[in-house]
């Protein structure tokens, strides 16, 4: 019981320090027009922490594999594309409590992992992708959605139209990476990176990925 009690009150103290810590980032951002396409659900994190619309297609989606990089290299291409349904009900094959509806765009596949149906994450990515703002976009990747795939990380890294970042696990030596270093990470089954990137840190108001990146400075560059 007490241990239940201590807990919420820290999470109410967390709740506070959070919304605090948000306003510090909002002051400090000299630009608010920043498209974030990102691999995974980061960026809709950094859009609720910098306090703007969502002005990119890919919130609370994941991108995987070869499917993300050809969407950042021909941006434009497939922001003129309609997506259509391809799955209601994708089931993990490797955690099958875990599924979601998936979407394709010409030819890659979107995961859309917080959507009850392909209809609602078509409406959304449509109603988003009107927003996106090409001569402001920021590049969120990671290697392991891409599997650790050499190839694909260095294909993400060499764009050079774009403001670039790629958090990589395999220490890749490439220019736009950020390496998470050390023994405290570690892959699960399914080969994502625990702890999650964007949880948050125990007894700290902030996430994980922010040991990495300030997202003020990140947001000021692109």
């Amino acid at each position: 019981m007490l241990a239940r009690v201590l807990k919420g009150i820290w999470n109410n103290i967390r709740s506070v320090m959070v919304e605090f810590h948000k306003a510090n980032i909002r002051r400090k951002i000299n630009q608010t027009d920043v498209s974030i396409i990102s691999q995974n659900c980061i960026g809709g994190i950094i859009y609720n922490y910098i306090g703007t619309e969502f002005s990119s297609p890919t919130i609370n989606m994941f991108i995987e594999d070869e499917n993300f990089v050809k969407l950042v290299e021909n941006l434009p291409h497939y922001l003129s594309v309609t997506p259509v349904a391809l799955c209601e009900k994708y089931i993990d094959p490797i955690d099958p409590s875990i599924s979601y509806p998936k979407i394709i765009v010409d030819d890659i596949e979107i995961c859309c992992m917080h959507y009850a149906n392909c209809d609602e994450a078509i409406l959304a990515w449509e109603r988003r992708k009107k927003r996106v703002n090409l001569n402001k976009v920021l590049i969120i990747a990671n290697s392991w959605n891409m599997h650790e795939n050499e190839e694909l990380v260095k294909r993400i890294c060499d764009i050079s139209q774009y403001k670039v970042i790629c958090f990589t696990y395999g220490n890749y030596d490439m220019k736009n990476c950020v390496h998470l270093d050390g023994d405290f990470w570690r892959l699960d089954d399914r080969k994502i990176v625990h702890p999650i990137l964007t949880a948050y840190k125990p007894k700290s108001y902030k996430r994980y990925f922010e040991d990495f990146i300030d997202i003020s400075e990140l947001i000021n560059c692109v």
